[in-house]
């Protein structure tokens, strides 16, 4: 899920509030899937500290978790003929992202290239957040401007100012990585007061608090603050430690709501397996174990691992293509808007 990925006009679509809170799915799932997975992203730094090998780790987040993401966004697209039909040539415009990696690493670049591709993992990461949060306030009809800006902001700078401070922190010193890491300092705090004191002031005026989306927020931000904190430790192989800790409560949150999306559908033309939920996560692993591990596996080579990066990155553009779609009336269906 991308930035603002609840467009604007489905919240306008909302039906008229009732009384007590409005949840994505529901009270028990939105509680256990968006909210409660950040637990598992706590478990994993525990189990990092604890000397659990970042090996075994990082194969259960990317053939269990993180991997088949891209399943989940084809079952959206390429496996939809309906979808297919809509998105037209957006579905195909991404291929020239397979090609990107492999220019980089043949022009001696591979190393900015992967620095951009965490940098851009975690934008992704820190949009599909406010995505949820969006879907939260559409719900519950709140649409006041300046909530809206207070909470995008809160979380963009939440989720990048710490993985600024862990790059600024693994290069080598500069005088504007040593300014941009003082004006973090210094600015960071000043916007976290700001955010309690609006919601303390909301609470006061006996306005809705809208409980999800501050559990939300209270779950994951302290969790990217410590990641990244973490990762620092470890210089730049820190940031796969991170990674694995954060990618987990990403990865959990997409695929349960993709999930909960292709059993709303009205058409069937979305493939079977993303209805049976042990059918997806089958396919979805096997999907990647295919698609990804083998080919890394069997040519272990550079400007081949830089191309299967692309994959990820074709999903990042399709993933803001799909939810950004003002004309996809039938998905704010889906998403009981």
């Amino acid at each position: 899920m991308s930035a603002g990925t609840l467009n604007p006009s489905f919240a306008a679509e909302a039906p008229a509030k009732s009384s007590g809170t409005r949840w994505i799915i529901s009270r028990q799932d939105d509680l256990v899937w968006f909210v409660g997975t950040a637990l598992a992203g706590y478990l994993a730094l525990g189990l990092l500290s604890a000397g659990v090998s970042l090996t075994l780790l990082t194969a259960v987040w990317l053939v269990g978790v993180d991997g088949p993401q891209v399943f989940g966004t084809l079952t959206r697209t390429c496996f939809d003929q309906q979808e297919r039909r809509r998105l037209g040539w957006r579905l195909w415009a991404s291929l020239p992202m397979l090609f990107i990696g492999p220019l980089a690493v043949y022009s001696k670049q591979g190393a900015l290239f992967y620095l951009i591709a965490v940098c851009w993992l975690q934008y992704h990461n820190t949009t599909q957040q406010m995505g949820f949060v969006r879907l939260w306030k559409a719900r519950n009809r709140e649409q006041d401007a300046f909530d809206i800006k207070l909470d995008r902001w809160f979380l963009l700078a939440s989720g990048l100012c710490p993985l600024a401070l862990l790059v600024i922190k693994t290069r080598p010193p500069s005088i504007l990585g040593s300014l941009l890491a003082t004006d973090i300092v210094a600015t960071y705090p000043i916007l976290v007061v700001i955010f309690a004191i609006y919601q303390l002031r909301k609470w006061r005026a006996g306005k809705p608090m809208n409980p999800p989306k501050l559990l939300f927020m209270a779950v994951l931000v302290p969790l990217q603050w410590l990641a990244y904190g973490y990762a620092a430790r470890f210089g730049p192989d820190g940031i796969v430690r991170a990674g694995i800790a954060l990618g987990l409560v990403h990865s959990l949150q997409y695929q349960r709501l993709m999930w909960f999306l292709n059993k709303n559908e009205k058409h069937a033309s979305a493939a079977v397996p993303a209805r049976k939920f042990g059918y997806y996560l089958i396919a979805a692993a096997g999907s990647y174990v295919v698609a990804e591990l083998v080919p890394q596996t069997v040519f272990p080579a550079d400007r081949l691992v830089a191309a299967l990066l692309g994959i990820v990155f074709m999903r990042y553009v399709l993933d803001r293509t799909i939810w950004r779609d003002r004309e996809h009336k039938e998905l704010a269906a889906a998403l009981h808007l």
